[in-house]
């Protein structure tokens, strides 16, 4: 729910003091500088809009924030179609409280009367309290009254007639859930549900204490009977059956239908768990900001940039767009040029720019408890009951109801758990607890600082255990964020002191919202607009001016709601504030003096960090990203990093000399801290970078930071496909590629030679065309000649040439080949095929027609007293094989390569010896 405050019309008295002098301030008030600049809008296109009262036929919402200066009416909607049905005026002491639905009524109660306003018609009924009764709530049609006289309830209905109430326990009762017909009301556990049109009391149950939570769906009465942190249990009850149900969440309940829902905030789901067995649908509906009854077994939601209502199937239907509107926040905090605003709306979303709004990111969480905090680089935001401290090292996290102060500079943070008289101080990079100290005290840098003594100011640094100790009045303590820069402000004594210099303490009063600056002090005023109106103002105080001079900035938020407003986190002369429309200024304090023993920066920035990734990239997507640091001293301040200036130079390949350094225009006074690049395999890139600082002191550039995309293909490690005479099956071919980066995908190509034939053309399947296969395998064909290529690319998109052909041929065998003369066919366990053809006798042969290829493998059984062969092909003699042997086995011969022939092959036999031909292969590589 959002929080407003009543108007504080009370102003804080500043009295100045030098040494023992007071200064007395002149009459007329400080120079008014006006507004600060606006940071851009954020659009939210889905806006988390609140539904603050719904009933089955109007609802309440809060769409945006009412207006500062002049709260703008309620406007109370239709849930059939969204129209304005009828406004209310916002209370000005309360102007966040909606008014009161039930039913088609606008219900305000009173001492001795209550009116109903009929919203479609305006018309006004007093429902009068009669002497003797006592009211006890309302219903859609009018009053619960209660006469301890005689015991007894009563319904007075709009028109002032009355029916009692029969059948339920006389008590204190509490009215839980009302409907058009019906009142649940509990007297001391005992619930009933009442007719109103009857006055008739149904008991439901009896319980040791009212329940917590109680409502009326259109079949079933349902009730909470107990809660932990994480669940529910809730009993019911539908006609004379009873049950009870876990509902496996700690979060507030609501009806659909005659089961229960859930609103999940951090998923922004609608979860629905069945009354009877409990069966959860945890996304029942999904997108939703919030959700209310509307009594009738519908809920009313506002998800999916619409408000709608929902039954049991979980179907939207639409009541009205809620269409993108500028985000409103009720917190802000700053540190340099980011700006950190937590939305006004229910989720609280917290988002961030370093733009000055023309870009803002979610820092997906939400801050809806305590102030932002942002010092440095580091966030402190409340959510869901945790405080949790984002610094660079990781999370910090904390109970949020504890105190969680983060010190300036944001290196230090500390952690008090409630009344505890100890607080623990963390360093925020290392996560680490490096001390305990009593309250109370002030964190600044790496720095503690605390009163030890009477008179005596102490800071110690917690890095370097170094001390200091300054005399201060004997009056003085030293509070959180009390100490900034060069100045602490300090409680009690209301001093301000020079903790870096010899400056002279002076006297300052400050009101309690003040918060301190680096060199200055702000806090809110009151001032008066053009109507004559109180408004409320920030007072800035300067420090560094020996007469503490002031300026009034504004109007601000504040004179209606919280007012929001931080000096900047970085110790820059700013702070931002939220303005009366609920949005993010900015206010330069240029008319600040300067410190008064500041030395001008004359240090250039420093680098502290550069990476451009991987020597070797396996994308074509190059990026740096650097830091640097302003260095300072205790007296001459750093005036932070202005701008980066970026240069590059390359070179195509590694062979070629590096080009010219190139200063990109575009990357010339850049204020982010990366920059990317998309550049073509095998460039080698080299970034350097430099920074200028506010005072104008450039650093050199740096060294340089160098990336390559890979540029050169995938190399074969691996091309196998086993002999080129090919006797097994299946066949298969194998390959394998190495790569600078990775090799990610193949190409693979096949061409057939059917025996007989030249080979065909290379054939390119879908499916073997960036692939990551690394082998196939396949039946061979007889005679069949088959080869593959094979190419890989790898992940930058590199692609290596086509290997050489991989080719295996499955030989055909002796008895695809006639025969003539002295043959004997036969069979034999070592032959290919199982047959063998014996040539028994010189001029016995086998002979094959149309055969084709530039080289000739005989395939025989080789061993002891076996003869010999000449192998002809197309007439012309291309060699002799000689079978003879020690051994008996089957051997693959190869004849001389020839060229390109097609004709007849003939296997001959010279010797009388037997010679054993198995088979015969054609090569056609």
């Amino acid at each position: 729910m959002m929080l407003r405050s009543k108007l504080v019309a009370a102003a804080c008295a500043v009295v100045l003091l030098p040494l023992a002098a007071v200064k007395v301030m002149a009459a007329d008030p400080p120079q008014h500088l006006g507004e600060g600049q606006l940071v851009g809008n954020r659009s939210v296109a889905d806006p988390a809009l609140q539904i603050r009262q719904a009933t089955s036929s109007y609802y309440v919402t809060s769409y945006g924030q009412p207006d500062d200066h002049s709260p703008e009416p309620w406007e109370i909607l239709s849930t059939t179609n969204g129209a304005l049905a009828r406004t209310s005026p916002r209370l000005r002491d309360a102007p966040d409280k909606p008014p009161t639905l039930l039913g088609k009524y606008v219900v305000t109660p009173a001492a001795d009367q209550t009116a109903f306003r009929d919203i479609a018609t305006d018309a006004v009924s007093q429902v009068a309290i009669p002497a003797g009764a006592t009211y006890q709530g309302a219903y859609p049609g009018g009053i619960l009254l209660s006469r301890a006289a005689d015991s007894s309830f009563a319904l007075r209905a709009v028109d002032n007639t009355e029916k009692p109430v029969t059948g339920a326990a006389f008590g204190d009762p509490a009215i839980l859930d009302t409907t058009a017909t019906s009142i649940l009301i509990a007297v001391a556990g005992h619930l009933s549900v009442v007719d109103t049109a009857t006055g008739t009391a149904t008991a439901v149950a009896t319980l040791p204490a009212n329940p917590a939570w109680a409502a009326l769906t259109p079949n079933r009465v349902l009730w909470q009977t107990a809660a932990t942190a994480n669940s529910k249990t809730v009993g019911w009850k539908q006609g004379a059956t009873t049950g009870s149900v876990e509902v496996p969440f700690g979060l507030p309940l609501l009806t659909v239908g005659d089961d229960l829902a859930v609103l999940v905030p951090e998923t922004k789901q609608l979860a629905k768990i069945a009354a009877s067995d409990g069966t959860v649908t945890p996304a029942f509906v999904t997108g939703v900001h919030n959700a209310a009854d509307l009594g009738n077994g519908r809920l009313l939601v506002s998800a999916q940039s619409k408000v709608a209502s929902v039954g049991a199937d979980g179907v939207l239907t639409t009541v009205k767009a809620t269409p993108a509107f500028a985000a409103q926040v009720s917190g802000v905090a700053m540190s340099g040029a980011r700006v950190v605003t937590a939305d006004y709306q229910p989720d609280h979303g917290v988002y961030e720019t370093t733009s000055n709004g023309t870009t803002w990111s979610s820092l997906s969480t939400s801050n809806s408890t305590k102030p932002i905090q942002l010092e440095g680089t580091t966030l402190v935001t409340y959510q869901a009951g945790i405080a949790r401290v984002r610094g660079s090292g990781g999370d910090l996290t904390f109970p949020a109801t504890d105190e969680v102060v983060l010190g300036k500079g944001g290196k230090l943070v500390s952690h008090r758990a409630p009344d505890a008289a100890t607080a623990e101080v963390y360093d925020v990079a290392s996560k680490t607890k490096l001390a305990d100290y009593a309250v109370p005290f002030a964190m600044a840098d790496s720095s503690v600082w605390k009163v030890t003594a009477t008179g005596v100011l102490t800071g110690k640094d917690l890095t370097t255990q170094a001390t200091k100790t300054i005399a201060v009045a004997s009056a003085c303590t030293v509070g959180p964020d009390s100490v900034n820069g060069r100045w602490a402000l300090l409680d009690g004594c209301k001093q301000v002191i020079d903790i870096k210099g010899p400056e002279a303490p002076r006297n300052l009063t400050v009101a309690a919202d003040s918060q301190l600056g680096n060199g200055f002090v702000v806090q809110t005023a009151v001032g008066q607009d053009a109507a004559g109106l109180s408004t409320k103002e920030l007072l800035v105080t300067d420090l560094n001016d020996q007469g503490l001079g002031q300026r009034r900035y504004g109007p601000i938020n504040g004179r209606l709601q919280p007012s929001s407003f931080r000096p900047d986190g970085s110790g820059g002369a700013k702070l931002i504030y939220a303005d009366p429309d609920a949005r993010p200024r900015i206010i330069s304090l240029s008319w600040l003096a300067a410190d008064p023993q500041q030395r001008p920066d004359t240090t250039a920035p420093v680098l502290t960090s550069a990476t451009a990734g991987d020597r070797l990239r396996d994308n074509t997507s190059l990026s740096f990203d650097w830091a640097y640091t302003d260095p300072q001293d205790p007296n001459a301040p750093a005036t932070g990093v202005k701008s980066y200036d970026l240069r590059i130079q390359q070179r195509p390949n590694r062979t070629s000399p590096y080009g010219a350094w190139n200063q990109v225009p575009s990357w010339q006074g850049l204020t982010t801290t990366a920059a990317s690049y998309s550049a073509v395999p095998g460039t080698d890139t080299c970034w350097q970078v430099r920074a200028l600082d506010y005072a104008g002191n450039l650093s050199n550039w740096s060294t340089s930071y160098c990336s390559e995309v890979d540029g050169i293909a995938p190399t074969a490690v691996t091309l196998r496909i086993g002999d080129r005479t090919n006797l097994a099956t299946p066949a298969t071919v194998r390959w394998a590629y190495t790569d600078e980066t990775a090799v990610a995908t193949y190409d693979i190509v096949y061409k057939t030679a059917a025996a007989g034939a030249a080979f065909g053309s290379w054939v390119y399947p879908a499916a073997w065309q960036n692939t990551q296969l690394q082998s196939i395998s396949w039946t061979p064909r007889l005679g069949w000649d088959e080869c593959f290529m094979i190419r890989a690319r790898d992940v930058v998109g590199n692609l290596s040439a086509w290997s050489v052909p991989l080719c295996s041929v499955a030989p055909q065998d002796d008895r695809a080949l006639p025969s003539s003369g002295t043959v004997t066919r036969s069979t034999s366990t070592l032959a290919y095929q199982g047959t063998t053809t014996i040539l028994k006798a010189n001029g016995a042969y086998l002979a094959k027609t149309g055969e084709a290829g530039l080289r000739i493998a005989v395939v025989g059984i080789t061993g002891p007293g076996q003869g010999k062969v000449d192998v002809y092909h197309a007439g012309v003699k291309i060699g002799t094989v000689s079978l003879a042997a020690t051994t008996t086995a089957r051997k693959v011969i190869y004849l001389p390569t020839t060229v390109f022939r097609t004709g007849t092959v003939k296997i001959i036999s010279t010797s009388t010896a037997p010679a054993v031909i198995d088979g015969v292969a054609f090569l056609r590589y």
